[in-house]
C-alpha cells in the first residue's frame, strides 16, 4: 500500500534555524527564524489559502474536504473578525489533522482524536475547544454561503474549562500599581525583635523600571472591567477602529464606530469620578506632548492618540511589562492581565452593586455575573440562610 501523503506542515531546519513549509518534495521558506513560530504559522496559513481552491456549491459532505471548507472560511470570512489572527492560527492547527478528510468523517470519535493529538503537544483544553469552534463556524459558513449542505456534521468539543477565580485584593492592586511605577517592597527580619520589617523603595537600577503606560492600563482596567484588547485600543477622540473617551458625557465607548458587536460584549459604560480625574490628567499630558511635537515638526502630528501608548504610538502587547511588574509586586506569576476584569466584577459584588447595573457596566450577562461572582455579593443567599 502506498504511503499516505502528509499535508503541508512546518519544519524547523536545524542547520539554518529557520522555519520552512514542507509540502511533499517541496520546501518553501517562510522567512521566519526559530523564535518566530507565530510568523511561521501565519505563512503556513497563507500558503494553504493559496493552495486550496474551494469547490463552490458542493453540497455532499462525502465529497467536500475539510480543507476546502476551512480555506473558504479563512479567505472570505475570517478577515472580517475582530480576532482574525486567532482564527488563522486555529485554521493552521486544524489543517494538520483534517487536511485529507471529508466532512463526512467529522464525528465524535475523530474530534476526540484531534483533541488527543493536540494534548500530546501540550496544548491546553481551552485552546483545543476554541480551535474546534472555528471548525464548526467554518462548516456553518459554508452551509450558509456555498451550500446548503445535504447534512451538517456536528463538531464535538471538549468540556468548557472551569473559569479562573483569581482576583486582587485592594492591597494587591495597590502593590501592582506601585510596581508599575517602579516601587517594590523590601522585607527583612530584625535579629533583635525577630519581627519582619518592610520598606517601600523605588527601583532606579533598571532603565524601564517605571512603566507609566502599564499604570494607565491597570487603572483603566480596574475602574472599568474592560477586556485587555479593548483597553489597548481606546483613543482620545471618536474613531472607527477602537473605543474612545467621551468627556462631555462621562462615557467610555469600548468599540469603534465601524466595529460590529460580537459575543465579547463591548457596550459603552458610564465613567466614575475617580477614573475621569486620571483620564483628564493623562489627556492634558498627551495633548501637551502632541502640541510640542507639532511645533517641532512644523505640522500636525499623529502621536499620543491612544490612552495606552509607548513612545506616542499604540501598544498591542503588554505581556513583557506585565510579567516583570507582577514579579516586582511579589504576586503569583500565574496572574494575567485578565485578572483585572475579574477583580472589577468581584469588587462590584462586594460593594453590593445591583446585578443588572453591574452587568451592564462590565459588558456581561446577569447570568454570567451571578454564576461566577454572585457569591461575593453581601445579599447572596441571605434570606435562604436565615430561613
Amino acid at each position: 500500500m502506498p504511503r499516505r501523503r502528509e499535508p503541508p506542515r512546518l519544519y524547523l531546519r536545524p542547520d539554518e534555524q529557520v522555519w520552512v513549509i514542507r509540502d511533499g518534495s517541496k520546501a518553501i521558506r517562510t522567512g521566519c527564524g526559530a523564535s518566530d513560530s507565530r510568523g511561521a504559522e501565519k505563512a503556513l496559513s497563507a500558503y494553504l489559502n493559496d493552495k486550496f481552491v474551494p469547490a463552490v456549491r458542493e453540497r455532499s459532505p462525502a465529497k467536500l474536504s475539510v480543507a476546502e471548507v476551512l480555506t473558504a472560511y479563512g479567505r472570505e470570512h475570517a478577515p472580517t473578525l475582530h480576532a482574525a489572527d486567532r482564527a488563522g492560527y486555529a485554521i493552521s492547527a486544524l489543517m494538520t489533522f483534517w487536511d485529507d478528510k471529508t466532512l463526512m468523517e467529522i464525528r465524535g470519535t475523530s474530534c476526540r482524536e484531534y483533541a488527543a493529538m493536540r494534548y500530546a503537544k501540550k496544548v491546553k483544553p481551552g485552546t483545543v475547544r476554541r480551535e474546534l469552534a472555528v471548525l464548526a463556524a467554518a462548516i456553518r459558513y459554508w452551509h450558509r454561503e456555498h451550500g446548503p449542505l445535504d447534512s451538517v456534521p456536528i463538531v464535538t468539543r471538549p468540556e468548557r474549562p472551569e473559569g479562573k477565580k483569581d482576583w486582587l485584593t485592594r492591597s494587591e492592586a495597590a502593590q501592582l500599581l506601585a510596581a508599575a511605577l517602579g516601587w517594590y517592597k523590601l522585607e527583612w527580619t530584625d535579629l533583635t525583635t525577630r519581627k519582619v520589617q518592610s520598606r517601600w523603595r523605588r527601583d532606579t537600577s533598571y532603565q524601564n523600571a517605571k512603566r507609566p503606560h502599564l499604570a494607565r492600563f491597570i487603572l483603566l482596567s480596574l475602574y472599568t472591567g474592560t477586556r485587555s484588547g479593548a483597553v489597548m485600543s481606546v483613543q482620545w477622540m471618536p474613531n472607527t477602529s477602537g473605543g474612545w473617551v467621551d468627556f462631555e458625557n462621562s462615557t467610555l465607548h469600548r468599540r469603534g464606530r465601524n466595529v460590529g458587536q460580537t459575543k465579547k460584549r463591548q457596550p459603552q459604560m458610564r465613567l466614575g469620578s475617580h477614573i475621569l480625574a486620571h483620564l483628564r490628567r493623562w489627556h492634558r499630558m498627551d495633548e501637551a506632548i502632541r502640541d510640542q511635537a507639532a511645533i517641532d515638526a512644523g505640522q500636525p502630528v499623529a502621536t499620543h492618540m491612544h490612552v495606552i501608548s509607548w513612545g506616542g504610538r499604540q501598544m498591542f502587547n503588554i505581556r513583557k511589562a506585565w510579567t516583570e511588574t507582577v514579579k516586582l509586586a511579589g504576586l503569583p506569576p500565574r496572574y494575567s492581565p485578565h485578572i483585572l476584569r475579574h477583580t472589577r466584577a468581584t469588587w462590584l459584588m462586594q460593594k453590593g452593586v445591583d446585578m443588572w447595573e453591574a452587568a451592564g457596566s462590565l459588558g456581561m450577562t446577569v447570568g454570567t455575573l451571578e454564576t461566577t461572582y454572585g457569591h461575593h455579593h453581601p445579599n447572596w443567599q441571605k434570606n435562604a440562610a436565615e430561613a
